[in-house]
Formats: C-alpha cells, sequence, structure tokens
C-alpha cells in the first residue's frame, strides 16, 4: 500500500508539474521606464537697480535646443529640465536662451549599454565627466549626480549671477 502511495503521489506531481511548466511564458511587455534624462536645476541670483540680492531657483522662460540632435525643450516656471545625453558620442551640447542671451552648454560623458531585461532589451546610461557653459553669467556647472540612468535625480545644477 505504501508503494502504491508513493506512485500515486509521483504520478499527481508529474502531471502538477507539466501544469505549470505549459502555463509559464516569458514576459515581451516591458514594464519598466527606460527613458534616461540628465535633470539639471538652476541656482541663481540678480541684482536690482537698488542693490538688492534676488535669489532664484527657476527659469522663467528658457529655450534648449540639442546642438547636432532634434532634441528641444521650450518652458516656463521650470524648476528643472531632462534632457538627453547623445548615445553616439562622448560630448553632449545644448544652446540654451535665456533673458535674451544665448548659452553653450556642454557635457561630457560616457556612455554605457545597460541591459535591463529581456522584454526591455538595453537602454544607454551616461557617467558624466564634467560639464561647463560658455554664458559669463553662469558661474559654475557643477555635477551633483554622475549616474544618468533611469531614476529620475538631479544630476547638474547650473550656478549664475545676473
Amino acid at each position: 500500500m505504501n508503494s502504491r502511495f508513493s506512485i500515486c503521489v509521483l504520478s499527481w506531481l508529474s502531471v502538477l508539474g507539466s501544469f505549470v511548466l505549459v502555463s509559464c511564458e516569458p514576459d515581451k511587455v516591458c514594464h519598466q521606464e527606460l527613458q534616461v534624462t540628465m535633470q539639471i536645476i538652476l541656482a541663481a541670483d540678480s541684482v536690482t537697480a537698488s542693490g538688492d540680492t534676488i535669489s532664484y531657483a527657476q527659469w522663467d522662460s528658457v529655450l534648449v535646443v540639442g546642438v547636432g540632435s532634434d532634441v528641444g525643450l521650450k518652458g516656463k516656471n521650470l524648476k528643472g529640465m531632462g534632457l538627453e545625453l547623445r548615445p553616439d558620442t562622448t560630448l553632449t551640447q545644448y544652446l540654451m536662451l535665456y533673458h535674451n542671451q544665448v548659452d553653450t552648454l556642454s557635457i561630457e560623458h560616457t556612455p554605457r549599454l545597460q541591459y535591463v531585461s529581456a522584454a526591455c532589451g538595453c537602454s544607454i546610461y551616461h557617467t558624466i565627466l564634467r560639464a561647463w557653459s560658455s554664458d559669463p553669467r553662469v558661474d559654475s556647472v557643477s555635477i551633483i549626480n554622475a549616474s544618468v540612468e533611469t531614476l529620475a535625480q538631479d544630476n547638474l545644477c547650473i550656478y549664475m549671477h545676473e
């Protein structure tokens, strides 16, 4: 009786196992955000006619156009901007029109192919090496977080004095 019970249990397990194997299919839908953008914030101040310093941390109106790419952004009252880094080179540049002056923001970076999953494929992450501006009003461009990945986080801060 004991051996019959063992055979019965093994048969039942093999039937159950075949249902599990038949019902499993690989996930063909990507459920993950793949967009990789560099987040830029602003820390600025200006001096009024009476000599008072006013600090601000958003662009009241800005136009951004990628050099050598079709990336562009136009916005008002932006606390931050999400811009893509070029995957085909180690230098990405943006022309920024702000308060009637054009600035060239340059970002030197290292692109790297990052496997995400079988359903999603790969994404291109970047490591920012340095960043600078051609605008004399910009005191510096600081790297807050050098890793540019799918997780939205502040990467650069532009320090401006007008």
